[in-house]
């Protein structure tokens, strides 16, 4: 039996948040409420992060986790 780790359900828990909100706020439309949501996060990341390089090396990492493989 595998071990869960807490952050594993808090994890959880933010997804089917997430979800939720993107339900609520649906008559934005995709573009609209994935710039909100984009430009949310990154600011959050900014604000705090130890320094302003690093927020934005942090906005990046993330984003090539999130890259579709075109191969």
């Amino acid at each position: 039996m595998s071990k869960v780790c807490p952050h594993d359900k808090l994890r959880t828990e933010l997804y089917k948040d997430l979800l939720d909100l993107t339900e609520k706020a649906q008559d934005l439309g995709v573009q609209e409420l994935v710039w909100f949501g984009i430009s949310f996060f990154t600011q959050m990341a900014l604000d705090c992060a130890p320094s302003v390089k690093a927020g934005r090396h942090l906005v990046k990492e993330a984003a090539k986790t999130v890259r579709k493989d075109v191969s």
